[in-house]
């Protein structure tokens, strides 16, 4: 190539270069129009069903996984242009330093993240607003040998839900990844392809086995018992996935037999995406 012809490349790039960055503050400005509730409050859902349509809609050789990683960061410094987005993890010996690089990974490098080593020290920093996220990873033996999502329901007045799982975006490569879920004060929100989680008190007699199909006799698909531990004397507590965005006000959460005590509604995710 001769050098003229990659002095005009050159200059073609950086004109686009300039514009990517004029359209980019453009979007900042218009950002910054929309109500503080809009832009502040759970958006991850819309979130991630713009970077699916982005993916779907994508073509040449640049790669998908950077895209994502683009547009999450663009994301998450628009929804916090005024203050750091704040997040509370649970630490431990098990995960240091993992949760932090998956926070980072998905809500961008201009996170601030404080670990602590009690899942209760992590849940009152984000109920008295120190934190505005938290994350608990999902397997930790510790946290899930008690019913921690029992906290999520809505008569329990705390007002927490699960509303992402993550990793969002997923390697292909990458068997079994560490997975965390993230809690907020509010609830989640609709991306048009989620998983709900629901806590479901039964007796102590109840398997997971029939919960399951209790479940998927109300209609309900796809439904996987993650985790069933103790309540109390008389009972046990289960956390339980379903296909599909779930409300507090969904009539199948009603009208169970007896030896389901109570089900509720402990958050939801949007699926993930492999590339």
């Amino acid at each position: 190539m001769s050098e003229q012809k990659d002095a005009e490349l050159q200059k073609s790039i950086n004109e686009i270069d300039a514009r990517m960055y004029e359209l980019l503050m453009q979007r900042t400005e218009l950002v910054k129009q929309q109500s503080e509730a809009n832009v502040v409050a759970n958006s991850l859902g819309r979130e991630a069903a713009s970077i699916k349509r982005l993916l779907r809609a994508h073509k040449g050789d640049f790669p998908e996984y950077v895209i994502a990683k683009i547009w999450r960061e663009i994301l998450t410094a628009s929804a916090f242009l005024n203050a750091k987005l704040k997040i509370s993890l649970f630490g431990g010996q098990e995960h240091d330093g993992c949760l932090v690089n998956i926070v980072q990974e998905h809500f961008g490098s201009n996170v601030e993240c404080e670990t602590f080593s009690s899942f209760g020290q992590v849940m009152n920093a984000l109920t008295s607003g120190e934190a505005q996220l938290a994350v608990i990873p999902c397997d930790n033996h510790d946290i899930n040998q008690k019913p921690w999502w029992s906290a999520f329901s809505a008569s329990s007045g705390k007002h927490l839900q699960i509303i992402a799982k993550l990793p969002f975006i997923r390697r292909k490569e990458v068997k079994d990844p560490e997975e965390v879920y993230v809690i907020s004060r509010s609830a989640p929100d609709k991306s048009g392809c989620d998983i709900s989680l629901l806590s479901v008190e039964v007796e102590n007699e109840v398997s997971s086995s029939t919960v399951v199909e209790l479940l998927e006799e109300k209609g309900f698909k796809d439904v996987k018992v993650l985790l069933m531990v103790p309540f109390d004397s008389e009972g046990k507590s289960c956390l339980v996935e379903v296909n599909g965005y779930i409300q507090a006000d969904d009539s199948r959460l009603s009208g169970f037999e007896e030896c389901i005590k109570n089900i509720s509604v402990a958050g939801a995710y949007a699926c993930p995406v492999s590339l």
